[in-house]
Formats: C-alpha cells, sequence, structure tokens
C-alpha cells in the first residue's frame, strides 16, 4: 500500500516542481500535465491543492517571500557591516536582487494571465514587513551611533516604504508606459532620489550616503 504524505509536505513538493519547470521552460509552456507527470501523481492530487497554474504560481512568490524574509532574519546576514547605513544598503539592495531575479520565472516570451509585473510586485509586497521591521532596527542603531537624528524610527520606516509603493502606484495609474513596470524596477530606476529622500528624513550626517544599488550583490 502506497503511503500518502502530510498535507503541507505533498503541497510544497508541487510549488517546487512547478518552479523548477518554470525556471526550465518558461510559465506559458509548461503545462499542469508536465508538472504532474513529473511527480508522477494524478492530475486530481494536483487540483486537490491548486485550482489552476496561476495559484503555483502565486504560491511561488509567497515562497520567495518567506526565504527573503528567512535570510534577513539569520543574525549572521549583516556581520561585517560597520554601521547603520552599510546595513540599510545591503538590506535595501539584497531585497531588490532577490525580487528581480526571482520574478524572471516568468520569461520575456510569456504571454500570461499573470503577468511578470504582477509576480514581481506579489513578492515585493509581501516582504514589506520585514523591510519596516529592520529599518526600524536600523534606524535606532544610526541614531545610537550618532549618524541618525530620528525621534520616530518606526514611522520613519513606514511612510518611507509605504510613501514610494503609494507613488509607484498612483504614478503607474497616470501613465501608460509604466504598465509592464514592476515595483523594483522603478524603486531601482528612481534608488538615487529616493536614498535622497531617506537621509533627508533620518537627517543623515552629510559624510554618510546611502547607496541602495544592486551591483554590489551581483558582483
Amino acid at each position: 500500500m502506497r503511503n500518502s504524505k502530510p498535507a503541507e509536505e505533498r503541497r510544497k513538493e508541487i510549488i517546487d516542481v512547478a518552479l523548477q519547470l518554470f525556471l526550465e521552460k518558461g510559465y506559458e509552456k509548461t503545462s499542469i500535465k508536465d508538472i504532474t507527470e513529473k511527480m508522477h501523481i494524478a492530475t486530481g492530487l494536483f487540483h486537490y491543492y491548486f485550482r489552476s497554474k496561476e495559484d503555483v504560481l502565486i504560491a511561488c512568490a509567497a515562497l520567495n517571500s518567506q526565504m527573503i524574509t528567512e535570510e534577513l532574519e539569520l543574525e549572521t546576514f549583516f556581520d561585517g557591516k560597520k554601521n547603520a547605513v552599510e546595513k540599510i544598503n545591503l538590506l535595501m539592495s539584497q531585497v531588490l536582487y532577490n525580487v528581480s531575479e526571482k520574478s524572471k520565472i516568468i520569461k520575456e516570451k510569456d504571454s500570461t494571465k499573470i503577468n511578470a509585473s504582477l509576480l514581481s510586485d506579489r513578492i515585493a509586497c509581501n516582504t514589506l514587513d520585514i523591510i519596516i521591521k529592520k529599518l526600524v532596527e536600523f534606524i535606532k542603531e544610526g541614531n545610537e551611533e550618532g549618524i541618525f537624528c530620528c525621534a520616530y524610527p518606526q514611522e520613519a520606516a513606514e511612510v518611507f516604504v509605504y510613501g514610494f509603493q503609494r507613488q509607484f502606484h498612483k504614478q503607474k495609474e497616470r501613465e501608460e508606459a509604466l504598465k509592464e513596470v514592476t515595483l523594483s524596477q522603478y524603486f531601482i530606476k528612481n534608488e538615487k532620489k529616493f536614498a535622497q529622500l531617506f537621509a533627508n528624513m533620518l537627517c543623515m550626517k552629510k559624510e554618510y550616503c546611502f547607496d541602495f544599488g544592486i551591483e554590489s550583490v551581483c558582483s
């Protein structure tokens, strides 16, 4: 008699296999049949966990967000950084890099109902809580180090993160050219502006500089 696996374990297996196929073949060219055949399971079992292929894609985004959160929660992740500015630079650049890379599971040639822009935005939005949490922690450190003079770390972090997110969506509504642009792409394009804005919000000393570019992560 075949042993059945725990529901959560089976669901995770389907997500892992689907993600592998999405990366290899592209989302559009991957069918539910491809996923079930690779796993040697019945189609009915797939639909027990997911209503559609799009649902699996959304689950992939959620899983990636969880992985980013767990990575940033590691005590050793920010080891070697001298001060709060360097830690914030690493935080922002690492999140942007991870979101940009993982959203590539939908290839440019794919014409999907749930497109690359939507997937990337899902990943980015799901990571906002950890970004705010770490920013608050580092702003407080920067205050203690005498680099920042910010009386309200929690409010500053939330205004910065939710502020640029709202600005992006409002501008996206007005400009057709931004229709397929992701939140991370928008931030990267305006990185210097947002970095200077955040520095001003924190009253950061002029000898320090924010750099949220992802080039350092790639090198």
